[in-house]
């Protein structure tokens, strides 16, 4: 979820001093990490999309805009990490090939796209958690009409935002593109925080848990897990809105391997999500695990009940039969 190739292929050169050399053992290790961040963000983002389609107990109205975040990250690793590591490579010297403007317009309409869809989606799911749990009963008179026209917004506010980021981008400057970015990006954060910093004096009050307690501590559960979400969110993207300001606004000169870095830590919470789903969320774990686990087949557990129950008959009948002739027997 960095800002976008040509940006950061530009920043990179722009950023790094100029009498350094660049490392290959640094770019090595970058590459190999942002492979790693790959495979873990497309096996753990299509394993949530799976267990979501097949399971039913995930089939929440609270977790439809987790799937939207799901499917945004796994796009992101499938369609946009490949590239971002290509251009790592090349900056570090690893390998040498041609960079079409084609490629780069392709690569920055499905980077921002995807990174604004999963940002806009975690600013979306701290509002709905904060309007659960401060009016909880208007929160479960919600229709599945209501979430339908949420998700409806967060698509069509992520196709306004990177068609104006992308336009301005390429039309004018990039550095004009990142003065309207950086207080968008800031103002989303501060969405984030402040429905969590709200959330969590909710739970320091201890209102929540007077009404229905198994219910109750559920939804407490669930939201505190999205909270975590949402944090690693604003967490990723706070240190690339301050390296893109130094870099474009202040004009600070900034090594490459610490911007890609930078850029590391924000593709990195696309992976993250999944692992607190299958920490926080029950029914997620149990999904997984099913999945996981291999059980015996039943019918093979009632043919042999069968057949058990078959031998106990005949031995019982043999068993019966000699008893008769036992008591003839004596009769005689």
């Amino acid at each position: 979820m960095n800002i976008t190739t040509v940006a950061a292929k530009t920043s990179s050169e722009n950023a790094t001093i100029s009498s350094s050399v660049p490392s290959k053992a640094e770019g090595v290790a970058l590459c190999a990490a942002f492979i790693l961040s790959l495979v873990l963000i497309v096996v753990g983002n299509l394993l949530t999309l799976v267990l979501f389609a097949v399971n039913r107990s995930l089939r929440k109205r609270s977790l439809f805009l987790l799937i939207i975040m799901a499917f945004a990250d796994l796009m992101l690793g499938i369609l946009s990490l490949p590239i971002y590591i290509y251009v790592v490579g090349k900056s570090f010297q690893l390998w040498n090939g041609g960079w079409s403007m084609s490629l780069s317009i392709f690569y920055t309409i499905v980077d921002i796209f995807f990174s604004q869809a999963s940002l806009i989606s975690a600013a979306f799911i701290s509002g709905e958690r904060f309007y659960a749990i401060y009016w909880p009963f208007k929160h479960r008179t919600l229709s599945m009409r209501a979430y339908r026209i949420i998700i409806f917004t967060v698509w069509v506010l992520t196709l306004l935002i990177s068609a104006l980021w992308s336009t301005s981008f390429f039309l004018i400057s990039y550095k004009r593109a990142v003065y309207l970015w950086t207080p968008y990006v800031l103002f989303l954060t501060f969405i984030i925080c402040g429905c969590n910093i709200g959330i969590w004096r909710k739970f320091r009050q201890r209102t929540i848990a007077s009404q229905q307690q198994n219910r109750d501590s559920l939804n407490k559960r669930l939201t505190k897990t999205l909270m975590i979400v949402a944090f690693l969110v604003s967490l990723s993207w706070l240190p690339l809105v301050i390296f893109n300001c130094l870099i474009y606004v202040y004009d600070v000169q900034i090594p490459r391997k610490y911007y890609h870095i930078v850029n590391l830590i924000n593709y990195s919470n696309s992976f993250a999500n999944p692992v607190v789903y299958a920490l926080r969320i029950p029914e997620f774990r149990e999904a997984f695990t099913l999945c996981c686990l291999k059980r015996p087949a039943a019918p093979n557990i009632e043919i042999t009940t069968a057949k058990e129950l078959r031998t106990l008959r005949a031995e019982t009948s043999d068993l019966q039969l000699a008893f008769q002739r036992e008591v003839m027997d004596t009769k005689l």
